[in-house]
This record gives C-alpha cells, structure tokens and sequence, in this order.
C-alpha cells in the first residue's frame, strides 16, 4: 500500500512527456522495422517495460538513502568497470559489456548515476570557498578520472567525456571560478598532441572524419555523409512516415540507435525533430526547476548532475548527427534503440522525480502544521 501511494506522488506532466518520446521512439522503429514490430519496435517496448520499472524503483527509494549508500555504490560501479576490463564481453571490437547469459549491460551507464551520486554528496559537505581551493578538487578529481580512465580503456570516448562533463558542472554549480575553466581549457589544448596518439586509430579517423568526411565517403566518412544526406532530403515536413529512402533502403548506418534522428528528420522533415527537440527542452527545463527548488543540497547538486547528464546526451546526439561533432556512439536519450542507456535514463528520471515529491509533500506537511 505504501508503494501504492508514494506512486501517485509522480509528477504526471513529465512523466507523459517521457512516454511521449518513447512512444514516439516505438514508431519509428516499426517504420525503420520495414512497417514491423520486428526487429525493434516490439523489443524496445519490452525495453522500455524494464525502464519504467526502474524508474518506478528509482522513485519509491528516498534521496536520502542515495546519500547514504553513495559510496558504496561507486565503488560497487568501478568493480564492474574493473570485471569488464578483465573478463568483459568483446562486441564489435570493444570490450564494454557484463553477461550474464541471461541478460548483458554496460556498467559504464551505471557509473555516470554513481558518479554523480558520489559528487553531490562530497560536494554537500564542503562550502562555496572550499570549493575554490585546489587542495578540495583532489578527492573528486580522482573519484572523477578513476571510472574515465576505465572506460577509456574499452574503449569508450563517448561516455568517458560525459563522465567528465558531469564533473565539470558539478563543479560549475558549487561555485568554482570561470577563470579556473578557461585554464584547464588552456591546458587540454596544450596537450591535444599527447592525446592525440593515445587515441585508438578509429578514433583518430573519426575525428579527421569531422573535419573533412569527403575524405573518404564510402569509409571512415560514410556515417556523417548518410546522415547530413537523410536530414537535408527530409526537407520541412520529411518524405512522409515509412517512405525515406536512406533509413529504408539502409543507406543510413546505426539507423536505429546513434543516428535515427537522421532518419526521422528524413521521414518527418525539420518539423519532426522540432517537435521532439521540444519534448526534450520542456524536460529539461522541469529538471532544472526541480533542481532550483530542492531544498537539501544533496538532492540540489544531484539533480543539476542528472539532468546534465541527460542535456549532454541530447546535445551530443544532435551535433554528431548534423556533423557538428565527431561520431562518438552516444544515444538519443528514451528515443535510440537499446537496453543499457534506456534503463538508466528512466532511473535517473526517476531519482529526479523523488527529488521532486520529497519537496512538494514537504510542503504539503509544512502547509498542514500551519493549519
């Protein structure tokens, strides 16, 4: 019964737009299936079963017991780094993924949640001017570059700069100076020549490919070449749902997960990513009133984390996709087709929602001891 009622604390508005990009998701995989339920449409909609059970738990566990358990959970997260290193499952060329015969996933998805978990906490034990100083930033630093380290090795460039734009906004919210920002800036280009050899060779190639994809159109270069062709020749309002041509006759490669954007801008037109880029923002934009309004500054720090997260995601995406970035593997958030990245995003909606009832049966309590 008391999960029965903490349930009807869910904020119905936001949920709905969840469930309207995710329903939004199920119809272009059926048109992208060929006008079938196979071999994505039914599968992401048992997937997205599984999210909103994550969610639903992700709710019904109070913030407070997140603060408690942060450290514990980090370091649960890096084990599985750590066993993926060692024992992980290799798909198309990188080691990323746990099985468990009966179910795989991608631990690093996990990490981005306990990262930010283990920040907000640390962080809500120090002040605005602890923060400033060097000597504070060690700690979360090395809590910071442990995981990227680990995820680097699978190698995933992808999550590995989420995970350390996370840690950039947290420190942005709790105070540190611009000027520190614009040094370490300073510093990543000074070292581009040393990062550049320690990338791995499809990497280098991706990201020469940004600059110039012509270079090598039916190679390294295809993916973002596909993908400007399927959004130009959807034009306004697209060819119409079912009848692209690059996501239907498969020019469009991964047109189900990184680049389905490019196949609805093609079938649906500039209208249609207008209308999702929509969703996405009012989404957004609730987060960060969550995140205004918390009244702990745990549950403050920890919701300005998760919805960065997920406006890294949107953000990434969409420049990758228009080839204003290199080609880096990350997902539509609720809308790209997978298991991993779907599960924790509900989940860290979900967190978000609890952070929400947390306040407003907070003053609903308050509103009734003045009565």
């Amino acid at each position: 019964m008391h999960f029965i009622r903490r349930l009807k604390l869910i904020p119905l508005f936001p949920l709905l737009l969840v469930c309207i990009i995710s329903v939004f998701s199920l119809l272009m995989l059926y048109s992208l299936g060929g006008g079938s339920f196979f071999p994505w449409c039914f599968k992401q909609l048992c997937k997205f079963a599984v999210g909103a059970i994550g969610l639903a738990v992700a709710f019904y566990i109070k913030p407070d017991t997140w603060r408690k358990y942060a450290v514990a959970f980090y370091f649960l997260c890096l084990a599985m780094l750590v066993a993926v290193a060692v024992v992980g499952k290799i798909t198309m060329g990188a080691q990323r993924w746990l099985d468990f015969h009966f179910i795989s996933f991608q631990p690093s998805e996990l990490m981005r949640i306990a990262l930010i978990v283990i920040l907000a906490k640390y962080f809500s034990y120090i002040t605005t001017d602890d923060v400033k100083k060097t000597s504070s930033l060690l700690i979360p630093a090395i809590l910071t570059f442990l995981p990227m380290g680990l995820v680097l090795m699978q190698p995933d460039l992808g999550t590995a700069m989420l995970l350390f734009f996370t840690f950039c906004v947290m420190l942005f919210v709790c105070g540190m100076q611009v000027w520190k920002f614009l040094i370490a800036l300073l510093a990543a280009v000074v070292s581009m020549p040393f990062l550049w050899h320690m990338l791995h060779e499809y990497q280098r190639q991706r990201i020469l490919m940004f600059f110039s994809p012509e270079m090598d159109p039916s190679g390294a270069g295809y993916h973002i070449i596909q993908s400007k062709i399927a959004l130009g020749s959807g034009g306004f309002w697209g060819r119409g749902f079912m009848n692209g041509t690059q996501g239907q006759l498969n020019f469009l490669p991964e047109k189900q997960t990184d680049f389905i954007l490019a196949a609805l801008g093609e079938e649906l037109g500039f209208f249609g990513c207008l209308l999702l880029l929509m969703l996405y923002a009012i989404l957004i934009v609730y987060n960060l009133n969550v995140a205004i309004r918390a009244k702990g500054r745990f549950e403050q720090l920890m919701v300005f984390g998760l919805n960065a997260m997920i406006f890294f995601y949107v953000f990434i995406n969409i420049s990758m996709v228009c080839g204003l970035l290199p080609v880096v593997g990350i997902p539509l958030p609720f809308f790209s087709y997978g298991g991993s990245a779907l599960t924790v995003l509900m989940f860290c909606q979900g967190l978000i929602f609890a952070v929400d009832a947390k306040d407003r049966q907070g003053g609903d309590t308050q509103l009734q001891i003045k009565k």
